[in-house]
């Protein structure tokens, strides 16, 4: 079972290529909390995975929120690993994960690192093409490295933390500051009423509201998967519209 959180493709691309390989199944973190699924059931024998993206140096708060009410379940002889993406700084995430996991009786075997587009429009320029391109490659790169170590179970893979304590803690204060809703607007001339975003939501915050679309909380998780995924970039962030769209094109969306 590989469990992963996935708004722009990244994520889900890793997850696949692991999938391929291993044949464990793929589990969207999204359909679990649409469904109310806070149990896991993970089979003798079987690998647990978690395929994540680095927010602002640590876990996104999708996760921190399902696991406060989730239970895993291991079977016994089960390979755990677990698949940070990043684009500039991965920060101290994996021992956010390693301490968040433990807390459910889950240690990681190993801990992965893959470095892809950062895609935080807010900051960086996402028209870069050239600039794009090379950071796939590079997260093809690292993805490939981490299928063929999950495939063969290794173990004591690890990578140390990039910032201190209170560089992290001021991150995660910031990345609170800033979830409020408030900050998303639409371009009612160029939104098409297509329903996209609504639709791919991971927790529901958006609702259609004659034909536009409306955040119902006053926080999301800000994955910026409406910001992006939107076909006529209708939908802003932080006034950030001039920096770019980005997805990775190898994957589709999740239904």
């Amino acid at each position: 079972m590989i469990l992963y959180f996935s708004a722009t493709g990244n994520d889900k691309y890793v997850a696949k290529e692991i999938s391929k390989k291993t044949g464990d199944e793929l589990v969207p973190l999204r359909d679990l909390i649409r469904w109310s699924e806070y149990e896991i059931n993970v089979s003798s024998g079987e690998n647990f995975g978690v395929v994540m993206p680095t927010y602002f140096y640590g876990l996104p708060s999708i996760l921190l929120d399902f696991l406060e009410k989730a239970t895993i379940n291991l079977k016994g002889n089960n390979y755990c690993f677990f698949v940070a993406t990043y684009g500039r700084t991965y920060g101290n995430v994996l021992s956010s994960a390693k301490s968040a996991f433990r807390k459910l009786n889950v240690n990681f075997d190993s801990l992965f690192i893959a470095r892809f587009v950062d895609n935080w429009a807010p900051v960086f320029n996402l028209r870069d093409e050239a600039q794009n391109k090379s950071d796939e490659a590079n997260g093809e790169e690292n993805t490939l490295k981490i299928v063929r170590s999950v495939f063969h179970k290794k173990k004591g893979i690890d990578y140390p933390d990039e910032i201190s304590t209170d560089e992290f803690f001021k991150g995660r204060e910031y990345y609170e500051k800033i979830r409020h809703t408030n900050g998303f607007s639409v371009d009612v001339n160029k939104c098409s009423s297509c329903g996209l975003c609504a639709k791919q939501c991971p927790l529901g915050v958006i609702e259609m509201e004659d034909g536009h679309p409306v955040w119902k909380k006053d926080k999301c998780t800000l994955c910026l998967g409406c910001y992006h995924r939107c076909p006529e970039h209708a939908i802003d962030f932080m006034k950030c519209s001039d920096n770019g769209q980005y997805t990775n094109i190898k994957v589709g969306l999740d239904n």
